[in-house]
């Protein structure tokens, strides 16, 4: 039998701006909230899927512990990997390669430039797998696999297998991934995704998302899953009848979605009911301008003038959010840091994730930063989110990398925890009074399908 090692190499957790590696690293506050995040690589996982029986399979999680044997023959080796996490793959590429394995790469970094990735791998795969695995694996019993195999069309999501859960440690995650749509009409400058999965919107059945959630609870009983989808509930009909349905498995879960989601409030409510903890909501950023800068169609800045009155509605539907923030780009002052800490304690965020714009390889921004000149370091293992590779219009590379550390550092001080922890508890109490004085059956956390 013929052996295929998964492996996802590490990655650097924390970036290497020191002012903000040393703060996160010491908070215990950001790790648990971080931790929602610790999920296994659902690609791997899903191109696991549709690898034939005679196969022996194993997923190796470098990124989360795991030693990587390379002692072990596999015959292929497989690898995927965000940039940050490229340069390692290249090295644990080479070991196998010396040792006589087939080795190949997937993923957006290696869609976007696979010349690169082709300078160390046998074969690399371009967008998405599903389709273009088979054809490898039989080509390469036939003796006559390509250098590249590319998804020239996005797939039908109905033809994606059920991740191999069953393959995994499950003592290494505190929460397991589940992907239930991909595209992302959406057109943010820095944003990689559409590269990867189109612009498109496409969804699994509702059937097919109970499986996988189903599989995820043979592996792990008490799981809390996180979708992993860009943006979950653009199409509202298919995200109600699909979140009516996982009601009734009693998960507690989160998912990524944008500030329209506030305008349904029969949404909101089956969400609530459906033990969805947090939502991840991208706002990016709190001024007109710097959210100009970010989409050229301005999407979310005509959804700035309601962000307040957005985060409130969902806030009283008893669900928690998760705040994600961009700092850099070419209209923010330095008074942006303290502009979007205000913003963030004012509406009672729950938790947050303050980032630093980067140009990712491939993004309309890194082709603009780069024709300008504007880009100071290539080293991919710093573009983490967290390090400070270009140069800012308004400020230096040390002045944006300190304002970000000081928001971490002010949002999650005991002060400020505190504060968000006793709302957060006030709003559930509220809400809690309210189910028991209207009798509603929703008090029994059950919706009828």
């Amino acid at each position: 039998m013929k052996t295929i090692a998964l492996i996802v190499p590490k990655g650097s957790k924390y970036g290497k701006n020191s002012l903000l590696k040393h703060f996160l690293e010491k908070s215990d506050v950001v790790s648990s909230f971080y931790g929602a995040w610790e999920t296994p690589n659902l690609s791997l996982l899903t191109i696991a899927g549709v690898i034939p029986e005679q196969y022996h399979v194993e997923f190796i999680d470098e990124d989360h512990g795991m030693e990587i044997p390379f002692s072990r023959h596999f015959d292929i080796v497989a690898l995927t990997g965000m940039t940050q996490q490229i340069y390692r793959a290249y090295e644990i590429a080479q070991e196998f390669k010396k040792r006589g394995s087939y080795i190949v790469l997937g993923g957006i970094h290696a869609s976007v430039l696979p010349e690169e990735a082709l300078e160390v791998f046998d074969t690399v795969f371009i967008g998405e797998g599903e389709i273009t695995w088979p054809r490898f694996l039989q080509d390469l019993e036939n003796g006559t696999p390509k250098y590249s195999y590319h998804s020239a069309k996005v797939i039908p999501l109905e033809q994606s297998p059920i991740p191999r859960y069953d393959l995994l440690d499950p003592s290494l995650y505190k929460s397991f991934s589940v992907q239930t749509t991909r595209g992302c009409p959406r057109t943010c400058n820095y944003c990689t995704l559409p590269i990867m999965f189109g612009s498109t919107y496409r969804h699994k059945t509702v059937p097919q998302v109970i499986s996988e959630i189903e599989a995820i609870q043979k592996v792990n009983a008490d799981a809390f899953v996180f979708f992993a989808d860009d943006n979950m509930f653009i199409q509202k009909d298919y995200a109600k009848e699909l979140v009516r349905q996982i009601a009734k498995l009693g998960i507690t879960w989160g998912t990524q979605t944008d500030i329209s989601v506030a305008d349904d409030a029969e949404l909101l409510e089956l969400l609530y009911q459906s033990g969805c903890h947090w939502l991840f909501i991208g706002f990016e950023n709190v001024s007109q301008t710097g959210l100009d800068f970010l989409d050229e169609n301005k999407w979310k800045a005509k959804q700035l003038y309601h962000y307040e009155s957005a985060i409130e509605k969902i806030h009283k539907s008893g669900i928690n959010i998760w705040g994600s923030f961009l700092f850099g780009g070419d209209n923010d002052t330095f008074d942006v840091f303290e502009n979007t800490l205000n913003f963030t304690l004012k509406n009672g965020i729950y938790s947050g994730s303050f980032t630093i714009l980067t140009p990712l390889p491939g993004t309309q921004l890194f082709r603009q930063m780069s024709q300008a000149g504007r880009i100071i370091d290539y080293d991919w293992s710093r573009y983490t989110f967290w390090d400070v590779v270009f140069k800012p219009r308004h400020m230096s590379p040390d002045e944006l990398a300190q304002g970000v550390a000081w928001v971490y550092d002010n949002f999650y001080s005991k002060e400020n925890v505190a504060n968000r922890t006793a709302r957060q508890k006030s709003r559930m109490r509220q809400i809690h009074r309210r189910e028991i004085q209207n009798a509603k059956p929703s008090s029994t956390k059950k919706i009828d399908s």
